[in-house]
């Protein structure tokens, strides 16, 4: 059963869709905030994550963009924006951010279960918008590469984290045959799925190593200084300093952002612990009687008097009835919980 995230902070809207989604055989949860779908969506790894367009508190393509980031989800889940406005402007900027459809509102519901088969099964669907890298945008990517470094090397950390055992194995490759096989592509069932894995994997390993290899050879060559080929250990020392400042940049970058999420998250919890519940009425409203401050004020006035009898009287030695002591005790502490519980009035000067 394919996970699904619907977020939408309209709670009948939201559970309107969800409900539709799951009778059609969807894993669906739920999420009335931005936040919160971004926490459960990388917590999870749903298939799609399904968000609304139009938010009071949050921006979709912000959140779609800052889920983007993360490798893991960038490779295995898609984000779906159900938007009023698919103005070119809108598309170019989803699909910046990495969202893989915007579908216009109001949604046609059966062409929503239609592209969210083709999304949940990783079939090819096209972005929302073409966009250029010339200008150095990272369409499909969460970080402006033209404003982060000089070229867009400082993925490769990314990269060579998703070509590891743990993300191309059996399992991997098997779903990849069954995609096949269901878009109608013969699969020779002979093939080892534990070769093919390792195989992609090199492959992979290969690439990546052939990407990092050009920004050494260009450092150098931008190095007016740099040793003649024969001097292996300075080159080695240039390759050695090149990847630091690489991976440290992108660090940084990851860093600020966990940061800056995590100290609103702070902030939001602070005013939400701070707040104080609103005053409300334990009776309905048929059955509450006003009452007039001047009769509370004297009732107030009699319970304090009468305590401060009460309390006069049970003194050691006034009264020898022992049963008697004891009521006057229990009518003592009452008026004082009487007393107690009244509101407290300006204090008279």
């Amino acid at each position: 059963m394919p996970k699904l995230i619907v977020a939408d902070e309209n709670e009948g809207r939201r559970n309107l869709l969800a409900g539709t989604l799951e009778r059609a055989g969807y894993d669906v949860t739920r999420a009335g905030t931005l936040r919160q779908a971004e926490g459960t969506a990388l917590a999870t790894m749903p298939e799609v994550v399904l968000i609304d367009g139009e938010w009071k508190t949050g921006d979709a393509i912000d959140a779609s963009q800052r889920l983007m980031s993360d490798p893991e989800f960038a490779f295995k889940c898609r984000i779906v924006i159900l938007s009023r406005n698919v103005s070119q402007d809108y598309l170019v900027s989803a699909a910046r951010a990495g969202v893989n459809e915007v579908i216009s509102k109001p949604v046609d519901m059966n062409k929503l279960l239609s592209q969210l088969e083709k999304h949940s099964r990783k079939q090819f669907v096209p972005p929302p918008a073409e966009v250029s890298n010339a200008a150095g945008t990272g369409g499909g990517g969460s970080f402006d590469v033209s404003m982060v470094m000089s070229d867009g090397k400082w993925a490769l950390p990314m990269l060579k984290g998703i070509v590891t055992p743990e993300k191309i194995n059996v399992d991997f490759i098997n779903e990849i045959l069954g995609q096949l096989g269901e878009e109608g592509i013969e699969v020779d069932e002979g093939l080892d799925p534990s070769l093919m894995s390792n195989i992609l994997r090199v492959a992979l390993n290969s690439i990546v190593g052939d990407l990092d290899a050009p920004s050494e050879v260009q450092t150098q060559n931008n190095n007016p200084q740099a040793l003649p080929t024969g001097k292996k250990s300075s080159k080695l020392g240039e390759k050695s300093a090149t990847k630091k400042i690489i991976g440290s940049s992108m660090e940084e970058i990851l860093q600020k952002q966990a940061d800056g999420i995590a100290e609103e998250i702070e902030n939001k919890m602070d005013e939400i612990l701070e707040e104080k519940p609103d005053m409300v009425a334990i009776l309905p409203h048929r059955e509450q009687v006003v009452i007039d401050p001047a009769v509370l004020k004297f009732t107030k006035l009699v319970a304090e008097t009468a305590h401060e009898l009460m309390w006069d009287i049970g003194r050691p030695g006034n009264v020898s009835d022992l049963t008697l002591m004891t009521r006057i005790e229990d009518v003592t502490e009452m008026l004082g919980d009487v007393i107690s519980s009244l509101p407290k009035g300006d204090e008279e000067e």
